[in-house]
């Protein structure tokens, strides 16, 4: 048991490695784009959609691979590329001769690594459960929110001292530590061991694995007959979409647009962090008392109102801009872990173990596969038509997700969810 216990432990703080050191990377390179090698609107959306572009091409072999051999070894290969590809990064700044494309490219192949971690990651999860009967779907449930809110809260805190370090120090200083984190979540990754299984959950997976390994498109057929998880998908596609229309101007709106500076974005992304931690905090709390069909409704609303406030930065203000902008910063790392820690777990709830790759990354084609999407229109539409018009369409996707769960969902999903809850 103790074994377990040290084995979950490594897995978590691996997990937790990954996820700030690709903040970090990510964090980086958008300052060095904008800062250091002067990209445009257009380069900057181009640089986000290579980022996500493997959740839109490659996210369904990966699902079926992670599957079909074992999670935890592609999970290793995968971090074991990024700190190449990290180190590789480090070496081209320092020495100068880091340009767009390589940039592109890098970026683009760290985006595939990302995903395999990712779909890995999730599909561990059951592996090293070691709690049987009765408890082990909410004992999984409550590690994949672990996971959840630290992939999420870091994703925002980490920018808290990365802008004000890139200032003082330089990008070389924040990918060496980029570079060390994912060396640390490669090494606590190869200290993980699962634990015993019982000869006859043994046997009941490898027949369920058996029985589904040849069918690549289980975990979409498992979507497309699922009410549920249709409504919760296109919500988060919808949101995940608007998002990224919005990142793909944000540095340069925040940065030039509105003339803030790297020190203003950091003060930022320092508010962001914060609001990270306190959705972080509250998130598996609030998770377990309220229905995901509450959550997720809730949560769209708050977020379409803070995406709003962004767009009306542009045309207020500098003082009145700033404080539209922090608030926006504050609150959006609450609604969003909350939202994702819900619903992430809810998914993992509901669905088979033998399918959670493949399902998870049949949820990722849409809710991921829009990033690119809306990354490359969210640089376009700026380049075209200026920052404050890709800004406008950030809210009105996020509405648009909210109509659309609100029809799609069934009409008595709340009990459902509560019995989940309960279990």
């Amino acid at each position: 048991m103790k074994s377990n216990v040290r084995s979950e432990r490594r897995f978590l703080y691996s997990n937790a490695g990954d996820a700030a050191s690709r903040s970090l990377t990510d964090f980086t390179v958008d300052l060095i784009f904008v800062t250091t090698l002067g990209a445009s609107a257009w380069q900057m959306g181009l640089l986000n959609t290579l980022g996500s572009l493997a959740f839109l091409v490659a996210t369904i072999p990966i699902g079926y691979l992670v599957d079909r051999y074992r999670p935890l070894r592609l999970l290793r290969i995968g971090l074991a590329v990024k700190v190449v590809l990290t180190v590789c990064l480090f070496l081209l700044t320092v020495t100068g001769t880091l340009n767009i494309g390589y940039g592109f490219l890098l970026v683009t192949i760290l985006g595939m690594c990302n995903v395999v971690g990712e779909t890995a990651q999730v599909s561990a999860v059951p592996q090293l459960n070691a709690v049987s009967g009765a408890q082990r779907s909410s004992s999984i449930s409550a590690l994949i929110a672990r996971l959840t809110a630290a992939d999420q809260s870091l994703a925002i805190i980490v920018p808290v001292a990365a802008g004000t370090a890139f200032t003082l120090l330089g990008a070389s200083a924040l990918l060496t530590v980029s570079a060390v984190l994912a060396l640390i979540a490669l090494s606590l990754a190869c200290l993980v061991k699962l634990p015993r299984q019982d000869g006859q959950r043994r046997e009941e997976d490898t027949g369920q694995n058996a029985e589904h390994d040849t069918h690549w498109r289980s975990g979409l057929t498992y979507l497309r007959h699922n009410r549920i998880l249709i409504a919760v998908t296109l919500a988060m596609m919808c949101s995940n979409f608007g998002l990224a229309l919005g990142s793909a101007v944000e540095a340069l709106f925040i940065i030039n647009y509105l003339g803030f500076g790297a020190f203003g974005f950091g003060i930022l992304a320092g508010l962001g962090g914060a609001g990270g931690l306190l959705g972080a905090a509250l998130a598996t709390r609030i998770a377990v008392r309220f229905s995901t069909t509450q959550l997720t409704t809730v949560t769209m609303m708050i977020k379409l109102v803070l995406a709003t406030m962004v767009f009306l930065a542009a045309f207020t203000s500098p003082t009145i801009s700033m404080t539209l902008l922090a608030v926006q910063s504050a609150f959006w790392g609450v609604a969003l872990i909350i939202f994702n820690v819900a619903v992430t777990a809810w998914v993992a709830d509901i669905t088979p173990e033998y399918l959670l790759g493949r399902v998870s990354s049949a949820r990722r084609l849409f809710t991921f596969g829009a990033v690119p999407i809306g990354s490359l229109a969210g640089g376009a539409i700026g380049s075209a038509f200026g920052l404050p018009a890709a800004l406008a369409l950030w809210p009105l996707s996020i509405a648009v997700g909210l109509i659309g769960y609100l029809i799609v969902r069934p009409s008595k999903v709340q009990p459902e969810v509560a019995q989940v809850r309960r279990r």
